[in-house]
């Protein structure tokens, strides 16, 4: 299986950081899901060098990409966040359209896909984010608006590179070659003899849905309801059943995830759950969520080495055939350059 990763991870890291650092942020050390942050703290009260750019009904609109409108406040938008990573300095215009451009005929290839990320995944790589440079999801909110940036468009970005990946993975595990041989060949160079173990879990997630801007009494009430269903949880199997006695309870197949893709707070507690039970409720832009461990298997060994090999051939021929979708994706669009 292919595992989903970012494109554009390093980039974004540096403009969180400068963020964090623009905020009084401490240092973060390597690495990205599996990274173990110190205890998330608020960011420290900062002065704003730009005031923060909102849109307005009269903002205009530079390019027309198959009739989807970027706008002026898009453009400058992505300018500051993308500025982050050069010292502040905004980054070039032109740059900025044509990367926009490149997002919008990725978004509009995902309706056409059917291929959509829920807002709770992206907000949770947005707190994945946080956590990395060891703050809250509110921290690096207030650290991005001291420096005139809209948390909502690196959530957008974030967005449109998820819905990306999973195009790109649909037509790398279509198209791409990898041959038993090469698999072999390139587990025998990698020379690592050492067994290997992981454990893939299958999962299903149970949402209390609680409609955004819900006072504080309907949340805890749904939060009350959740644990109510967690205490009495006969599994996955009767999972839909049980929800069908409550109201506006939603049941979601997560599906399979390896362990080596589960990491921080989260991540932890999901292998601490065990078999037929649930993590405890979390609160999310959905409502208040249960996250079932429906099952657990052990991959050990060859099993496991070959799967990384595979995983690394998918990942190197993404790149090639991504490059290859999107210039399928901007010979066919129409591109109206108004500025």
């Amino acid at each position: 299986m292919l595992s989903m990763r970012f494109r554009g991870v390093a980039p974004l890291l540096q403009v969180v950081a400068c963020a964090a650092a623009l905020a009084g942020c401490a240092d973060f050390g390597d690495g990205w899901f599996g990274h173990k942050s110190a205890p998330a703290t608020e960011a420290a009260p900062v002065t704003a060098s730009g005031p923060l750019v909102k849109p307005t009904a009269n903002s205009s609109i530079p390019v027309l990409v198959n009739d989807v409108p970027i706008t002026d406040y898009d453009v400058e938008q992505r300018r500051r966040l993308d500025g982050l990573g050069k010292g502040g300095k905004p980054a070039s215009r032109d740059e900025v359209i044509n990367e926009l451009i490149d997002e919008t005929l990725e978004s509009i290839e995902a309706q056409r896909q059917n291929v959509n990320v829920p807002d709770v995944q992206v907000d949770g790589a947005f707190a994945n984010i946080a956590q990395h440079v060891k703050m809250t999801p509110a921290g690096l909110t207030k650290a991005l608006g001291s420096q005139g940036i809209d948390s909502a468009s690196l959530k957008k970005r974030l967005h449109a590179q998820m819905v990306w990946q999973i195009l790109v993975q649909r037509r790398t595990v279509a198209k791409a070659q990898i041959t038993n041989q090469a698999v072999k060949d390139a587990i025998v160079a990698k020379g690592d003899t050492t067994p290997k173990s992981a454990t893939e879990y299958e999962l299903q997630q149970i949402i209390f849905v609680v409609p955004k801007g819900s006072p504080a009494g309907v949340v805890n009430q749904r939060r009350a309801e959740a644990v109510a269903y967690r205490q009495r949880f006969a599994g996955c199997d009767q999972s839909i059943n049980q929800a069908k006695q409550l109201r506006d309870v939603v049941v979601k197949s997560i599906g399979r995830r390896m362990s080596t893709d589960l990491s921080g707070d989260a991540g932890d507690v999901i292998q601490k759950t065990k078999v037929g039970e649930t993590t405890p409720p979390q609160q999310t832009d959905e409502g208040i969520i249960l996250i079932a461990v429906c099952a657990e298997h052990d991959i050990q060994g060859a099993a496991q080495a070959r799967e990384e090999v595979q995983n690394d051939f998918y990942i190197k021929q993404s790149a090639d055939l991504g490059k290859d979708y999107l210039k399928e994706l901007r010979d066919q669009a129409i591109i109206e350059r108004r500025q």
